[in-house]
């Protein structure tokens, strides 16, 4: 089961009512009946399960419950995943399940291998180096997958002007509604962000937006993101020989251009994006900020990586500890069997609210503590270098946190 991003849309329930329950199961306890017509607020869907599941929070006489309900039970889902699409982060995995579709037509004429090539070196961090690579082809013929693909490293070096050019030649040669979708939001988030500024440092190429944050800052981020990725990747074995782009926007900024959920501090999304609350300093929690999403570039680097290990390995490497009441909570979850498994934090955690994400980053911490004091010997850069072993070490980490 994994968790998928919630906008907290309102629906309503289908004739014949239906039961809130207390998980996805069909034999979970009720915990309300919801009549036909009332109207329920989506948080986020679930997937993995038998039947399509979706957490909700009901008004049930002017008191707030929370619950799950299947899909069965709703009316008009299809306005609930329109608006899902529209406010997912946009990262690179998204950019590229978009253009795989019409690369089919290179894979037709030869160039099969030359797409998957560039779209590992894309999904590896190297955007440039697969720009450098569709270019020669591209000047021999307009194919629009490979022009498709092409706009997606434009994209990825934080060239969003001329991802959507290629994206224009693709579509106007082979019209794709994917291509369409992700050409129609890269052109809304443009529009919306006004980080115009850059500075190159060593391994980073900071964007930032100017009237919200002084040249001071923007050298002093730059400088962080330089020394940590020095450090992480020291650590962890990932390298690069591409900058990491780094886009620093204030608050108000951040929020539009990337529809992150309330309690979002940052993310990588194939870049690192931060907002700044104080144009004039660089906070401690900023700086942790930055070292977290550095460490999910370096990761981004290494292969695909779920959830809880990004999450776990991001905070352990910003140096973020568990409170005693944190790591209380987490024994007494374990000792009752109500804690999730680590599989079941594998997903996508933008749409959690910020309890429930709380209580997930502070599991995933806990897990890579346990892996550290436990297995430290065969350490997290070997484990990286080793995914088939993941999964062996997640079920040996479920059992000793409880489950």
């Amino acid at each position: 089961m994994h968790l998928l991003l919630g906008l907290l849309l309102a629906v309503t329930i289908k004739d014949g009512g239906a039961a809130l329950r207390s998980a996805c199961d069909a034999d979970s306890a009720a915990l309300a009946q919801l009549s036909a017509g009332s109207e329920v607020t989506i948080r986020y869907s679930l997937s993995g399960q038998s039947v399509p599941c979706y957490k909700v929070v009901a008004n049930i006489d002017g008191v707030s419950r929370e619950g799950y309900l299947a899909a069965s039970s709703i009316v008009d889902l299809s306005s609930f995943e329109a608006a899902r699409k529209q406010g997912a982060v946009l990262g690179t995995k998204e950019v590229l399940a978009a253009v795989t579709p019409p690369a089919a037509s290179a894979l037709k004429t030869g160039t099969g291998p030359l797409a998957d090539r560039a779209a590992g070196l894309i999904e590896a961090s190297q955007p440039a180096q697969a720009l450098a690579l569709l270019e020669p082809e591209l000047k021999k013929r307009s194919d629009p997958g490979l022009l498709a693909l092409a706009g997606a490293a434009a994209w990825r070096a934080d060239d969003p002007q001329q991802a959507l050019e290629l994206w224009r030649k693709s579509l106007a040669i082979q019209p794709n509604p994917q291509v369409k979708e992700l050409y129609d939001r890269v052109e809304r988030e443009t529009k919306g962000d006004q980080s115009n500024q850059r500075l190159v440092g060593t391994r980073v190429l900071l964007r930032y937006e100017g009237p919200a944050i002084s040249v001071e800052t923007a050298r002093e981020m730059a400088q962080v993101v330089d020394q940590e990725f020095a450090r992480i990747s020291a650590q962890l074995g990932c390298t690069t020989a591409e900058r990491i782009v780094t886009i620093a926007q204030s608050r108000d900024a951040y929020k539009k251009t990337t529809a992150a959920a309330e309690w979002s501090a940052g993310q990588y999304d194939g870049r690192i994006r931060v907002p700044v609350f104080d144009r004039g300093s660089l906070d401690a929690d900023t700086r942790r900020t930055l070292s977290h999403e550095t460490t999910h570039a370096c990761l981004s680097m290494l292969g695909r990586w779920p959830a809880w290990l990004q999450e776990g390995v991001a905070q352990y490497m910003s140096g973020q500890t568990l409170s005693a009441g944190e790591r209380d909570q987490i024994a007494q979850m374990g000792r009752a069997k109500t804690l999730p498994s680590l599989t079941r934090l594998g997903g996508d955690w933008s749409g959690l609210d910020a309890t429930t994400a709380r209580m997930a980053y502070a599991i995933a911490l806990r897990a890579v503590e346990v892996f550290n004091q436990d297995f430290g010997g065969y350490g997290l850069r070997n484990l990286l270098r080793n995914p088939e072993k993941l999964a062996g070490y997640t079920g040996e980490l479920d059992r000793r946190l409880g489950l």
